[in-house]
């Protein structure tokens, strides 16, 4: 709705002058939808969650994923719901809404992944984290909250990850690039330059994490 609602601005700000006066009322009027777009939103993020949020997070859950310290998966909860479903919709729920951690919810396990054979370094490993399945019900929903508004907050570039866009994109629009650069014959020249990039942890110095 919001996306709708910034394209008729544009298009109505692009107006000639006979109309100006038409389309600055239409553009209040957008404005007023907006804003209340956005009070949609607001109120929707700062809701209490609710107990039905919590189990349709855990009936969505990979039953056999790898667990964490706990040694419990996903399935567990799924199988015994009736039984431990109370405490655990309470726990969540006090984290959710109270902001009040459980104790050791957060902990887990990091495990290393080999990338390929003979591995002799880090950069040879995948680092990954078993994280409790409390824990990954409360960022689950915290997830389902916050993904109708995340094509709004992160930046159009962002192609990866965001629901409704595809990693793709961005190899298409450097093809594109390249093609227009091999086509464009201009005077002082062009160059596209290509860079290797690590991944975060490849590059983090223990002194920083202590």
């Amino acid at each position: 709705m919001r996306k709708d609602i910034k394209k008729k601005r544009r298009e109505l700000s692009l107006a000639n002058r006979s109309t100006i006066v038409l389309d600055r009322q239409q553009i209040g009027k957008l404005e007023e939808q907006l804003d209340t777009a956005l009070e949609v939103e607001e109120r929707f993020l700062d809701a209490r969650f609710s107990e039905d949020e919590i189990r349709k997070v855990v009936f969505d859950m990979g039953p056999l994923k790898a667990p964490g310290l706990d040694g419990f998966p996903a399935i567990f909860f799924q199988n015994f719901w009736g039984i431990i479903g109370r405490n655990v919709m309470e726990a969540c729920l006090r984290v959710l809404n109270e902001g009040v951690l459980v104790r050791n919810i957060n902990s887990m396990v990091i495990t290393l992944i080999w990338k390929v054979q003979s591995s002799v370094s880090m950069i040879d490993f995948l680092p990954i984290s078993l994280c409790q399945v409390l824990y990954k019900i409360i960022s689950k929903a915290i997830t389902n909250r916050l993904r109708g508004v995340l094509g709004e907050v992160i930046s159009e570039t962002q192609c990866a990850f965001i629901p409704g866009r595809m990693i793709s994109d961005n190899t298409i629009v450097g093809f594109e690039c390249i093609h227009r650069l091999k086509r464009k014959r201009r005077k002082n020249g062009s160059f596209a330059l290509k860079l290797d990039m690590s991944k975060a942890y490849d590059r983090v110095e223990w002194s920083f994490i202590k």
